[in-house]
């Protein structure tokens, strides 16, 4: 253990970057202790930990979180706690703010890294300066088989996992998630993406999207991919455990989604390609349809729900 620690030591020294660690969190004590456990072991000690919290009652209130979030933990990184208002974007920008490392990293509050996550990271980024972004893979996503379901969403265009990493032409984002190779993508995925400082610090998250702001790694992340490369690296894993809690119901979770769709394709895509509307259509149809197959009604009622928001510009 001693020789192991002494390598990861050596290791870090030799990676002469620094780093920030920004996690947004709100009303999920739990989810974030298994979070900071995990932000403890790891073999590359971040230079920030920066808690953004947005709880209705105060974490730095809370005993539990206090006994986890202490310097005698982390000794060797400066601790940052902000309380602020909701909105997943919001308390980003905010992190973005205090942090001063040259790599920052946002991690959701329900995930869990495997001990060598940030290493693996700081490692590719300290090899590959053109890289300006990345992110690591989700432990338990395998290569899935071609079905019928996998066939109907790529025919229309829309999101999915064990694919190319690219932007489809409706702006709808795929995920390398459960591939293997290191390789270049235009989509960072929210619950683990990384970018350098340089970037993050002309491009801020969009307050636009409130809450917990479905799509804001996307819109990030084709904003940033303009600037330079992006990455996905398959060696540094985390587990994502979708915490239940503070999150809409199905319906309101799904007006969420197409809303904040619409809008980042209209902001995105549409303006270099009026063409494209044809594909944005194309996949509302298909999240349509795929409702319809699995006489899902929330889901349905959601989808009319969020396009009329977004058609009539607001909130009911």
């Amino acid at each position: 253990m001693q020789t192991k620690q002494k390598q990861s030591n050596s290791k870090q020294n030799n990676i002469k970057l620094t780093c920030s660690v920004i996690v947004a969190t709100r009303n999920r004590l739990a989810d974030l202790l298994m979070c900071l456990d995990s932000l403890q072991k790891q073999t590359f000690v971040p230079t920030e930990l920066i808690i953004v919290d947005s709880s209705d009652n105060k974490l730095s209130e809370e005993q539990k979180f206090t006994k986890k979030y202490s310097a005698q933990l982390f000794p060797k990184t400066k601790l940052i706690y902000k309380h602020t208002g909701p909105g997943l974007t919001y308390q980003r920008n905010i992190g973005i703010k205090l942090a001063s490392g040259e790599i920052l990293y946002f991690f959701d509050d329900d995930t869990v890294l495997n001990n060598d996550y940030i290493e693996q990271m700081q490692s590719a980024f300290f090899a590959n300066k053109k890289y300006v972004g990345g992110m690591g893979s989700i432990n338990g996503v395998s290569q899935k088989k071609i079905t019928f379901r996998r066939m109907l969403r790529t025919l229309f265009l829309l999101q999915r996992d064990q694919s190319s990493g690219m932007f489809t032409w409706s702006g709808m984002p795929t995920h390398t998630y459960g591939t293997k190779k290191f390789k270049n993508v235009e989509v960072l995925g929210g619950c683990c993406m990384a970018y350098r400082k340089s970037v993050v610090k002309k491009e801020l998250f969009d307050e636009n999207l409130s809450r917990y702001s479905y799509m804001e790694d996307c819109d990030f992340s084709c904003r940033a991919s303009r600037q330079g490369e992006l990455f996905f690296n398959p060696q540094a894993c985390l587990d994502h455990n979708h915490s239940p809690l503070a999150r809409d119901n199905i319906e309101n979770n799904r007006a969420m989604y197409i809303k904040n769709y619409s809008y980042l394709f209209f902001k995105n895509f549409y303006p270099k390609n009026y063409f494209k509307i044809i594909a944005y259509y194309w996949s509302v149809i298909g999240l349509f349809l795929e409702a319809i197959l699995d006489r899902n009604g929330p889901y349905i009622k959601g989808y009319c729900k969020g396009l009329k928001q977004f058609y009539s510009n607001s909130d009911n």
